[in-house]
């Protein structure tokens, strides 16, 4: 079903009344997007969990093969009042330089809000283009009631609206990788993440291997890692199998990470970090 954002006002069952202020308001249907709900900054709570490296921020620079494509961000800057929690904001971006803007322009965004008690996903929005694709797509989640919302836009538009059930403890799949960074990872090991993508399944992120890897900011040990991606891609739409270099301390910052796409592999290298 595609409609125009007016004729949707259905409240999701169970979600809770409106709030004033920045209070906790209700997840419904005519929310046209997550950044509606983000509030003003706020000052971490002293019962948060923290964050492997908080704040951060991480340029890559994307390769195909041999040719450099262009650049990427992967971070997070704040914590703010979000429907009435205080979450992180992550983000990230991945734009294509002159070269590649001729023939596959790049222009992807993504950002999410992790509740920062829980390390549990509020909300998730992406804004895809790549080549002739494009994709519009947020999801918010009411943990309080097991719902979600997911919108996705067209075009020209319109868009659809999908509802549904999620468990207690579900990240979406931008946040699963702060999920990740924050635990141990043991040889031969697996860290598994409850996603929903809005549909649910877990993902499961392989402990591979071991080893030096050498990147623009230095050489580095390194744990690598495989998600088992079962649906949608992460950082490239059609991408077919992700590794990532993580740094092997307790930080595990992302070093290096490689998509197979069907015309070989696009590669991200971390450049400079703050």
């Amino acid at each position: 079903m595609r409609v125009r954002a007016a004729a949707l006002a259905l409240t999701l069952a169970g979600a809770p009344a409106a709030a004033a202020g920045w209070g906790r308001v209700a997840i419904s249907t005519s929310i046209v997007s997550p950044r509606s709900l983000a509030g003003p900054e706020v000052a971490l709570p002293a019962d948060a969990k923290p964050l492997p490296r908080y704040p951060e921020l991480l340029t890559y620079s994307v390769g195909w093969g041999p040719l450099a494509v262009g650049t990427a961000t992967l971070g997070v800057d704040k914590v703010v009042d979000f429907n009435g929690r205080p979450a992180y904001h992550l983000h990230s971006e991945a734009r294509s330089n002159a070269f590649c803007d001729a023939f596959y322009p790049v222009r992807d965004r993504n950002e999410a809000w992790l509740d920062a008690r829980t390390l549990t996903s509020l909300g998730y929005e992406k804004k895809l283009n790549e080549g002739r694709y494009h994709r519009d797509v947020w999801v918010l989640y009411d943990r309080d009631a097991g719902r979600f919302v997911e919108r996705q836009t067209a075009p020209d538009g319109s868009f659809r609206v999908k509802t549904g059930t999620v468990p207690a403890q579900v990240e979406d799949v931008f946040s699963s990788i702060f999920f990740v960074r924050a635990h141990e990872l043991p040889d031969g090991g697996a860290v598994v993440v409850d996603v929903n993508t809005p549909d649910n399944w877990p993902l499961a992120v392989k402990v591979l291997k071991r080893e030096k890897v050498k990147v623009p900011v230095g050489t580095y040990s390194a744990v690598v890692v495989q998600p088992e991606m079962r649906r949608e891609g992460l950082f490239v739409q059609k991408g077919r199998r992700l590794r990532l270099w993580l740094s092997d301390d307790a930080v595990h910052r992302p070093l290096r990470m490689e998509v197979e796409v069907f015309f070989g592999h696009i590669t991200a290298v971390l450049r400079e970090m703050l």
